[in-house]
């Protein structure tokens, strides 16, 4: 366990070290300068005597859901991508042809194509 000897007197954080709590003073995020650094023993008996302002509740909450709703959410996003594969297979199935024709026509009047005829060998146009 961790000695603490800091704590900010705006929400209570503590830690070992003044320069970490003077950095979460100094945090935009958090106080934006807004606090003091002052040893832990300090605080503890000010809160006591109602110097300082108890620690608030965390605003934020558990993301976690339950196993099942997740395993839902995945199952549900393979599917789909199961069927947007299954979908592609047939659209290319059927215009494979027809679309390596345009592919090749449009590149037998490029530059780069007249330029490496030999690698490709003839156009079947």
């Amino acid at each position: 366990m961790k000695k603490l000897n800091w704590s900010c007197t705006s929400c209570g954080m503590s830690s070992s070290r003044r320069s970490s709590v003077l950095r979460h003073i100094d945090n935009g995020n958090m106080h934006n300068g807004i606090g003091q650094a002052v040893p832990f023993v300090e605080y503890s008996v000010g809160r006591r005597r109602g110097i300082y302002r108890p620690q608030q509740v965390p605003r934020f909450k558990s993301s976690m859901r339950p196993l099942l709703v997740r395993l839902v959410d995945k199952i549900t996003l393979e599917l789909e991508n199961e069927i947007a594969k299954e979908v592609a297979k047939r659209i290319c199935q059927k215009n494979v042809a027809w679309a390596y024709d345009i592919i090749e026509s449009s590149a037998t009047n490029s530059l780069w194509f007249k330029n490496f005829k030999e690698v490709f060998g003839q156009p079947r146009v």
